[in-house]
């Protein structure tokens, strides 16, 4: 495995880092939040995932326990009945955050857990006991699901289970077994995954939309651009550095680093207008889920902590805006939502702006959008003559070739017309259907040429 600080950097993959360093900031500082990745094949989606292990900073557990108990506040079957003298006695362990696989021939009883065979069946002293499964055993860790939506498509019984475990946080896992009393388990972690949405099955959003909706953030992956990039990717030194080592100093120092982020969020403020802002949105455009809100402040949250700020700002929230929306609204109304809180940033920034004046003096604010409104109008004035003089040259060319017949054909019409009489009905404006336009209303000078005028060529050989 590549170590995470050796992988090559480039425009397509930088989301991913940033929100894999914040899941592990919000991990650490006990706000925990799922990420979907999703990108076309062999973009290295689940390389730089299962790399991230390699950072993962250290944890205190009670020692032995399969259930990765935190000593302050246990609660696995063996230890949530402890006193608080007991627990003051119980020996802890320093071990890396969990970081576990759920594979698509998983069972049930490997997911959630089932009957320790090696218990019941010893010898000495049989005892039936639960072996805990995955989700159990990465308490306080992550879970990566790698190409989730086909297992959303052909394991409904795991997605479900999913489901509960992402549901709320914490989430939680239930251990039924033949024998043994039913066990519910608190479970604090995060769901890493990846998905092809261009293959077969499709979008995890097409698939199981609450499963989609319970990811606070969906991530695009996409394909180097440069060739420079490319190169420092296949460089031989950067494989046989991959195979020596595994683990690199840089790798434990960004753990470290990013322990110590986690341990100042929970003194970063979130200003009071950037919340009614949000929640402005949130009614504004009809969210469908609170998790939206959610995903947006916990995000902001985790990325002022990522830039050592003590407040969240408005760049903070821009930054994780398009990862918490794009997988739950469409692309335009993404687009007009991330227009408003650019706004809402400006306004912020320099309150003129609200005003549309950009701190001017009124006057000279004024002048500057009449001169700007004028060379708008000129230029696509200029434009549109240019356009419809070589529009009517050739009509003029087109006339010229065809006057006979075009007087044949208004003979032809005035003939027709005097055959109808008065009588002929006419069709009642009131009784057209009534269609809604295809596109919103813009102002004139918005429009393209083409889009402006429409003119219809002259059909000759329809004349005659």
């Amino acid at each position: 495995m590549r170590s995470y600080t050796s992988l090559i950097r480039h425009e397509g993959n930088q989301e991913l880092f940033f929100f894999t360093e914040l899941s592990v900031i919000g991990l650490k500082a006990g706000m925990p939040i799922h990420v979907h990745v999703e990108g076309l094949r062999g973009t290295g989606k689940t390389t730089i995932l299962r790399a991230a292990s390699s950072f993962l900073p250290q944890s205190v557990r009670i020692k032995d326990c399969r259930f990765n108990c935190d000593p302050v506040k246990p609660h696995c079957p063996q230890h949530i009945l402890l006193s608080k003298e007991q627990l003051d006695a119980v020996e802890t362990e320093q071990v890396k955050i969990p970081f576990l696989e759920i594979s698509h021939a998983a069972k049930i009883g490997t997911v959630v857990g089932t009957l320790d065979l090696k218990q019941l069946t010893n010898k000495k002293e049989p005892e039936a006991a639960l072996l805990p499964g995955t989700l159990p055993q990465a308490h306080r860790g992550i879970v990566l699901v790698d190409e989730i939506n086909r297992l959303a498509d052909t394991a409904p019984e795991l997605t479900d289970i999913m489901l509960d475990a992402m549901g709320t946080k914490p989430g939680r896992v239930q251990i039924e077994e033949n024998g043994l009393p039913t066990v519910s388990l608190p479970l604090q972690i995060s769901v890493w995954a990846t998905s092809n949405p261009d293959e077969d099955p499709g979008s995890l959003a097409d698939i199981r939309r609450q499963l989609s909706d319970r990811f606070d953030f969906t991530v695009q992956m996409g394909r180097p651009k440069e060739v420079r990039t490319l190169l420092a990717i296949l460089s031989p030194e950067l494989e046989l550095a991959a195979i020596q080592k595994t683990v690199v100093e840089a790798d434990i120092l960004l753990g470290q680093h990013l322990a110590e982020m986690a341990e100042q969020v929970g003194r970063i403020k979130i200003p009071s207008g950037i919340l009614e802002s949000l929640a402005e949105v949130y009614i504004k455009h009809h969210f469908e889920s609170l998790r939206s809100l959610e995903a947006l402040k916990t995000g902001a949250v985790l990325a002022a902590a990522r830039r050592n700020r003590q407040q969240v700002t408005w760049d903070d929230v821009l930054s994780v805006a398009p990862a918490a929306l794009r997988h739950r609204i469409s692309p335009d109304e993404l687009t007009v939502i991330l227009q408003e809180l650019q706004r809402e940033k400006r306004v912020t920034e320099n309150p003129a702006w609200a005003a549309g004046s950009s701190a001017l003096p009124e006057k000279a604010s004024q002048s500057t959008r009449k001169s700007g409104q004028s060379k708008r109008s000129l230029s696509w004035w200029s434009r549109f003559m240019a356009w419809w003089n070589s529009l009517l040259g050739s009509r003029r060319d087109n006339r010229q070739q065809g006057t006979a017949s075009t007087k044949d054909t208004d003979i032809q019409s005035k003939s027709a017309r005097r055959k109808l009489g008065p009588s002929t009905k006419r069709s009642n404006p009131l009784d057209m259907p009534l269609v809604t336009p295809p596109a919103v209303a813009r102002p004139l000078l918005e429009l393209d040429i083409s889009d402006a005028i429409t003119v219809g060529e002259v059909d000759n050989d329809h004349k005659k």
